[in-house]
């Protein structure tokens, strides 16, 4: 059951992943205030949304501030939700959202001012190619931003226990941004990570 629910918030989909999703929007509410609020968006920046989910941040962004942001997630049903929530923007060519994988995804050189993420990064087995990707999708001085449990944390929820959730603790995290060539790299401890980093 926990490992289904674990698989479920990785990949949401079917019934129950439309009651996991009801369930993220409510977890991440507050988790997205505090990202957008970090971002500092500046009008008419370009920003890609990695694992959009059901479309909550995108919406709040977008509701409030004159840029541009495209995503990429790999649920079906997150991409159908989150489309359907952002249909007014979708028509205004302010967001642009796509079905996919993001590991097998490749982003146009130098093409965003911020890249941002909530609750992904767990789901790479391998942190040096994706990073690698953002590193090269960002414009010269853009950052990307993301959050992540404590994996102290993660070790003590009952859906995490298993393969599903890489638990990597901050000090990796920062070592391969590092290694890829990411500079100027911060973070918060606030109930989990909130990581700024320059490229």
């Amino acid at each position: 059951m926990f490992r289904k629910l674990g698989n479920q918030l990785r990949k949401p989909r079917g019934l129950f992943g439309r009651l996991v999703s009801a369930g993220m929007k409510r977890g991440n509410s507050n988790t997205y205030e505090i990202m957008i609020d970090k971002l500092k968006i500046k009008d008419k920046e370009a920003l890609f949304e990695i694992g959009y989910g059901p479309g909550i941040g995108i919406e709040r962004i977008l509701s409030k501030y004159n840029c541009t942001i495209t995503g990429i997630d790999f649920s079906k049903l997150m991409h159908k939700e989150a489309t359907k929530r952002n249909k007014k923007f979708i028509e205004l060519n302010k967001a642009k959202l796509s079905f996919g994988d993001f590991l097998s995804f490749e982003l146009d050189e130098q093409s965003f001012d911020k890249i941002y993420c909530i609750n992904v990064i767990y789901f790479w087995n391998d942190l040096e190619k994706p990073f690698s990707s953002i590193l090269k999708g960002l414009k010269n001085n853009g950052s990307f931003y993301f959050y992540m449990d404590n994996p102290e944390d993660l070790r003590n929820m009952k859906f995490a226990k298993d393969d599903i959730f890489n638990k990597y603790s901050i000090e990796h995290v920062v070592k391969i941004l590092n290694l890829v060539g990411f500079s100027k790299i911060t973070f918060e401890n606030n109930k989990g990570y909130f990581v700024e980093c320059k490229k």
